[in-house]
């Protein structure tokens, strides 16, 4: 049984999970990954055309952004097969038009290559998406809360109301967190679990009884559960030191079944495939083992049901013995083991638990034990001699530099500079640091938590620290390779235009502007973080991230042009067609007819039923339902107030102390 998934994977154990089960016993699990091949990171041969020389679809009438500096800007793409035969005028293209050609008409609108999020966490995140009331892009509190009520009245036992991450109360209107009574009120006798970032969680009354907490429960390991005047745990767990006090909670929430969390993986796709995402990287996750807990995106790989393509990492699961799991696990798994959807593509984003730090830009970095080092250069050195790209997780420069002291003294014994190695988030890291990673041969995979959590990095940090979180001119200038990724679906987003919006105008999602202005990016610099520089990530850069001849065809046509839409709607951006290798898999208005059926929300108290996709909650269902709320002078304070009315008779405040209503606070 799995501490995060609470289920028998697919009714085997762990321990019969071998690789012959995981990469092809048919026998034992159905033909799962049957087909899987080792694929070496090789150039690709361009084409000239399909069978016949004729392509099998061209796109016309567009505003085509290739980002290949060969071929900046076309009108028209010919595909053939899985891969583009032409890009340029319309006119250049007739040689490709066949009898059975298919002629898409783009109306004009943009297309760009599909995005490629090069840092989230979709495999993990899959399994619950279905099921959890996703609160990114909601712009009121009061909105956020009458999705609870309304889910809660939906939601049978024993499953939760759940909110995993994803939000910042910055979006609000209102400018800040739900309250303990504000939630039980909307939720009731439903157990519920609100998760902010990795700062805190919030358990309703309900909650507290399902999980059976009293005045003797402990704190969680990294964090605290706060308490009233006698000693009773409020519902309000803090993180301290780790994000397992958190994950923790998560954990003993009910899960879907085995067959379900490979639907809820096939809903997220097609959520990403909605946004334009064609392309990313996992950078695995704690309680995310290999191989049991990679089963439902195996099953779906064996079953040539993937819509994006995916490069994932293997991520250290046992702090102190990650050794162990490194050397077994590559024993067994191989270097870009897969196909050219689902591939091996190194460690991380934790090689050795004691190299990490916190996620919480409010708090100091956590200070690493004298025993990193000893730890890190061991595994360090074994997955180098094994030819094995790592990335490690460095938020605060303070981090990045006892890393790369561990790094330089491996390179010593072991070259690394060509594996292209990197460090992640890297918000906080110095120029000296910039200077010794580059001497290094190493890259940058940076996420877009500031325009989620910038306000309290300004606070923690001061405004001068933030112009430069991270430092993009000085990056740029020092010609040292990034990409951009979310860090989705709990730390922020999944949407990749949220990130995009943030590189482009330096703000928050609550209209703080914290970048300087040197470190802004122009539209097509922040296309090609999300696009090209993931490909180089992975050793795909002659496969996919440009719109060119003999490359993959991954393609997003956009509903609004990128270019001239205004920036404080780029987050809002989404595509109206999505095709990866060739295939439409996602269409609507004039397009809805190219993709495939829209795919079934079963059971349907699952909240995604009921709730659309990033940036479309309050426009698409609460918008006519509940046009007043929280817009009034109140900032939809009186529906709080009203919904409160049932409520306990003591809240909790979000530091953890507790006060009678009625007592001034001002809430009423």
């Amino acid at each position: 049984m799995c501490l995060f998934c609470a289920t028998k994977p697919f009714g085997f154990s762990a321990a019969s999970l071998s690789r012959r089960h995981f990469l092809g016993g048919a026998a034992a699990m159905g033909g799962l990954y049957a087909a899987a091949k080792v694929i070496e990171p090789t150039a690709a041969v361009a084409q000239s055309g399909a069978q016949g020389g004729k392509a099998d679809i061209i796109i016309e009438n567009a505003k085509v952004v290739t980002l290949d500096p060969k071929t900046p800007r076309a009108e028209a793409i010919a595909v053939a097969g899985d891969k583009i035969v032409g890009v340029g005028a319309r006119r250049d293209l007739e040689t490709f038009r066949g009898p059975a050609t298919k002629i898409v008409d783009a109306g004009g609108r943009t297309v760009i290559p599909g995005l490629n999020d090069a840092h989230t966490h979709f495999i993990r995140g899959g399994l619950t998406y279905s099921q959890e009331v996703r609160w990114d892009g909601v712009p009121s509190l009061a909105l956020a809360l009458q999705m609870l009520k309304e889910q809660a009245a939906r939601t049978p036992a024993p499953h939760w109301v759940q909110v995993m991450g994803g939000w910042t109360p910055h979006q609000f209107k209102e400018k800040r967190l739900p309250t303990l009574a504000e939630i039980n009120a909307a939720t009731g006798d439903v157990p519920c679990y609100v998760m902010h970032l990795y700062d805190r969680g919030f358990v309703n009354k309900a909650g507290l009884r399902a999980l059976g907490w009293n005045r003797d429960t402990p704190d969680p390991f990294g964090g605290v559960i706060a308490r009233d005047g006698s000693g009773m745990p409020t519902g309000l767990v803090i993180a301290t030191t780790s994000l397992v006090s958190l994950l923790s909670v998560f954990g003993k929430i009910p899960k879907l079944s085995p067959e379900d969390q490979v639907t809820s993986t096939r809903h997220m796709m097609r959520e990403l495939n909605r946004l334009g995402m064609t392309s990313l990287i996992d950078a695995g996750g704690g309680g995310q083992n290999y191989p049991e807990h990679y089963q439902a995106i195996a099953k779906l790989a064996a079953d040539k049901a993937l819509t994006v393509r995916i490069g994932y990492t293997l991520m250290a699961q046992r702090p102190g013995r990650e050794i162990e799991d490194y050397k077994g696990w590559l024993a067994t798994a191989k270097l870009y083991e897969g196909d050219d959807y689902f591939r091996l593509s190194g460690a991380g984003e934790y090689t050795v638990w004691a190299a990490g730090d916190n996620t919480n830009f409010a708090k100091d970095p956590i200070r690493q034990p004298p025993i990193m080092e000893e730890k890190l250069a061991e595994v360090l050195t074994f997955v180098a001699q094994n030819g094995w790209p790592f990335r490690m997780h460095a938020s605060f420069d303070f981090t990045a530099s006892r890393i790369l002291g561990v790094v330089e003294k491996v390179h010593k014994e072991v070259p690394v500079d060509k594996l292209r190695w990197g460090l992640e988030h890297c918000e906080g890291i110095s120029a000296r640091s910039l200077e010794r990673l580059q001497a290094l041969g190493g890259s940058l995979g940076i996420q877009n938590r500031m325009s989620l959590d910038g306000e309290a990095y300004v606070e923690k940090w001061g405004m001068d620290a933030a112009a430069d979180a991270p430092a993009f001119a000085r990056i740029r200038e020092m010609g040292i390779p990034y990409a951009l990724g979310t860090d989705g679906n709990r730390a922020a987003s999944h949407n990749p235009w949220v990130g995009i919006e943030w590189l482009v105008t330096g703000k928050t999602v609550g209209g703080l502007r914290h970048a300087s202005d040197r470190n802004l990016l122009s539209r097509e610099e922040a296309l090609k973080a999300y696009t090209a520089n993931g490909a180089w990530i992975t050793r795909e850069e002659d496969k996919k991230g440009t719109i060119s001849v003999g490359k993959w065809a991954d393609i997003a046509v956009l509903n609004e042009d990128y270019f001239a839409v205004p920036e404080n709607r780029i987050s809002q951006m989404s595509a109206a067609m999505t095709m990866v290798g060739g295939k439409i898999v996602h269409g609507e208005g004039a397009f809805a007819s190219l993709a495939p059926t829209a795919l079934a929300v079963a059971p349907d108290w699952l909240p995604i039923k009921h709730y659309a996709g990033y940036g479309r909650q309050a426009s698409a269902d609460f918008g006519p339902r509940h046009a007043g709320l929280g817009s009034g002078p109140d900032d939809g304070r009186a529906l709080a107030a009203a919904m409160i009315a049932d409520a306990m008779p003591t809240v909790v405040g979000d530091d953890g102390r507790s006060w009678t209503l009625g007592c001034g606070c001002g809430l009423l």
